[in-house]
Formats: C-alpha cells, structure tokens, sequence
C-alpha cells in the first residue's frame, strides 16, 4: 500500500473490512459472470466524490480496490430494447449474493442495494448481513 493511502487511512482512523484478497475474488467471480451490466457505484478514501451508478471494468475496479471505502452494487440490471419498448429489467441479486456468500464477503443493505465495505469510519456500526 503506498504512503499516500496509509497517512489518510491513519488520519481518519479507518479501520480495514475487505482485503486485496477478498476484492481479487469478488472482481473475477463478477468477471466471469459476464456481468458488466451490473453498475456499482463506490467511494474512495481519497476523495468525497462518490462515483455513480454505471458499469464497470471489474479488473480496472481490482486496480482501486486499497483506496475503496464502499461499493454498492445494484441488483436490477436495465438493458435497452430500444426506443419504443420499456427497457428490460432484471434482478440480478441471487448472483450477486451468491458471490458475497461464497467469499465469506459481509455486506449491508443500503436503500435497495448491496454495500461491501472497504474501510469503516470509527463511530460506524453498519448493519452487516
């Protein structure tokens, strides 16, 4: 980890959830699902911006994985049908939680999404499922 990330993760006292590990799992089973369609939105420690919902490039995504604080993954996945028809909706949760489970991977639900936590703030208790 480089310095940059250890002074702000010192600063503010986070306190590690996921490790390199447990995100390189969770990127390759999301790879290998072929599901670019599922967006995640995430944040980083290094910033206050909060990325929006879009689809991702899950190695590109393993990349920033030591600077994620959380990453919330949305279930339904819209796809285009084009201009005259409503696009088609899917739920997409069992594979996404099949994923969680199976790397032993502690998320919360937030709103109606899935949050996996890469640094927890002192003072926070999210609600783990």
């Amino acid at each position: 980890m480089n310095e940059k990330l250890l002074k702000i993760i010192n600063e503010r006292q986070l306190v590690s959830a996921m490790n390199k590990t447990k995100w390189r799992e969770v990127c390759e089973d999301l790879e290998k699902l072929h599901s670019s369609y599922i967006c995640v939105r995430y944040k980083l420690i290094t910033s206050d911006e909060i990325f929006g919902f879009s689809p991702v490039w899950w190695d590109q995504l393993f990349e920033y994985s030591s600077a994620i604080e959380w990453l919330d993954f949305n279930p339904i996945v819209s796809e285009y049908q084009g201009h005259l028809i409503s696009d088609k909706k899917t739920d997409r949760s069992a594979e996404i939680l099949s994923i969680l489970k199976r790397h032993s991977i502690k998320y919360s639900n937030q709103e109606s999404y899935f949050r996996v936590w890469g640094y927890l703030n002192p003072g926070a208790c999210p609600e783990f499922v």
